[in-house]
C-alpha cells in the first residue's frame, strides 16, 4: 500500500525544519521561525504515531486541496482523514524553501518537495515523487501559527535523478536466462522471444537468479526476473526486479513501470508520473513507449499532466516506431496514429 496523495502536501511540513537549499533571502525573525517549527511539531507527532493530534496544526477552518483527489474542508474532516496515513511504510520527506514571507497575522511558504516511500522492513524498493507545494499560514487569537489553506502540483522528475542511458551492447552474449525467458517486445532481446506457455518459471527463476549473482546488476536478468516473479504473484519481488532494470537505464522496464502504475492510478495527477515515465521510455527508443504513449496522449488520457508532447512530437515517436512494427494488426494501428497525430 502507499500513502494517499491526500497527504503528499501534508507531509510536507514534516521537513519545514530542514530545508536544504534557502531562498536567497530567508525570512527571519521569531514568527518566521514559529512557522518553521511547525515541521519539527509534525515530524515528532508522526514518528511517535500520533496522527490523530496532526490536524491541531490546520487551523478549524482549514483546507487541503491535493493533486488530483478532493478537497478537505476543515480541521474535523482533516482529522478524520489522517487514519491510514502509515500505510506500512517509511516516508522520508525532504523540502527546498523558495518563498517565505511573513506579513503581519498572515504567512505564506511556496517550495519543492520529494516524498519517498519505502517499506518498513526493507523489502522492496523505494518510490519517490516530486512536487511543489503551497501553503498559508494564519496567526490565531491565541497568538499560535497554524496552517490555513494547503496545496500541493506535481513536479516533472529532475534531470539528475533520471535513470542513466542504458547501452543495449554492454552484454552481447545470451545468457541461459536470456534464453529462458526473452520476450516478444523486448527489440534488444540476446535470444529468441519465449512465450508465457513455455516458460517453466520456477526453473526459469532458479536460473536467472544464478545468472544474476555471476551478473550483479545486469539490467536484461532485472527484467526477466521481474516478468517472472509476476507470473508466481510476487508483486514485491517483481516490483524490486523492475525497478532495479529501470535504475540502470533499461527502456523497457521504465515503460513497463509506467503502463503499470498508468493502469492502477486512480486520479488524474497518479497518472503523470506514470506518463513521465513512459514518454522518457520512449525518448530512449522503446518500441512499446513510441506506440503507447503517443496512443494514450492523443486519447486525452494525460491531459493534466504538465510537458505534455506536442502533436509533431508524437508523430516523431510513432515513425521512428514504424520500421519495428510487425503483424497486421500492429502496422494498421500504428498507421491511423500517425494520421491521428498529423490531423489538425
Amino acid at each position: 500500500m502507499r500513502i494517499s496523495y491526500s497527504f503528499a502536501a501534508a507531509l510536507v511540513l514534516g521537513a519545514l525544519s530542514a530545508f536544504a537549499d534557502a531562498a536567497a533571502v530567508p525570512a527571519t525573525g521569531a514568527d518566521a521561525e514559529a512557522i518553521r517549527s511547525i515541521g519539527t511539531t509534525w515530524k515528532q507527532l508522526y514518528a511517535a504515531g500520533n496522527y490523530a493530534a496532526i490536524p491541531d496544526l490546520y487551523t478549524e477552518d482549514t483546507m487541503v486541496m491535493p493533486r488530483g483527489r478532493p478537497r478537505i474542508s476543515g480541521r474535523e474532516q482533516l482529522r478524520r482523514s489522517m487514519g491510514g496515513l502509515a500505510a506500512g511504510r517509511k516516508v522520508d520527506i525532504n523540502v527546498v524553501e523558495r518563498e517565505l514571507t511573513v506579513d503581519g497575522d498572515v504567512a505564506w511558504f511556496v517550495g519543492d518537495f520529494t516524498v519517498t516511500y519505502s517499506a518498513r522492513e526493507g523489502a522492496g524498493p523505494s518510490t519517490t515523487e516530486y512536487g511543489r507545494s503551497m501553503l498559508l499560514f494564519m496567526r490565531g487569537d491565541d497568538g499560535r501559527w497554524r496552517i490555513h489553506r494547503d496545496m500541493d502540483s506535481p513536479a516533472p522528475v529532475p534531470a539528475s535523478s533520471m535513470p542513466p542511458v542504458w547501452d543495449p551492447k554492454s552484454r552481447t552474449e545470451a545468457s541461459e536466462c536470456d534464453r529462458l525467458a526473452s520476450g516478444r517486445y523486448d527489440r534488444h532481446r540476446l535470444a529468441k522471444p519465449v512465450v508465457r506457455a513455455d516458460i517453466d518459471v520456477p526453473a526459469a527463476i532458479r536460473q536467472c537468479e544464478a545468472d544474476l549473482a555471476r551478473l550483479p546488476g545486469d539490467a536484461r536478468l532485472h527484467f526477466h526476473l521481474g516478468r517472472l516473479y509476476g507470473y508466481t504473484g510476487d508483486a514485491v519481488k517483481t516490483r524490486f526486479h523492475r525497478e532495479a532494470a529501470a535504475a540502470a537505464g533499461d527502456p523497457n522496464a521504465i515503460f513497463l513501470l509506467g503502463y503499470l502504475d498508468f493502469n492502477a492510478a486512480k486520479s488524474d495527477a497518479d497518472r503523470c508520473p506514470a506518463a513521465e515515465r513512459m514518454r522518457l521510455a520512449a525518448d530512449r527508443g522503446n518500441y512499446s513507449a513510441l506506440i503507447a504513449y503517443p496512443a494514450f496522449t492523443l486519447e486525452g488520457r494525460f491531459a493534466a499532466c504538465p510537458n505534455a508532447a506536442t502533436r509533431e512530437q508524437l508523430g516523431a515517436y510513432l515513425a521512428t516506431a514504424r520500421s519495428d512494427v510487425d503483424g497486421f494488426f500492429e502496422t494498421l494501428f500504428a498507421e491511423h496514429l500517425i494520421r491521428e497525430a498529423r490531423a489538425p
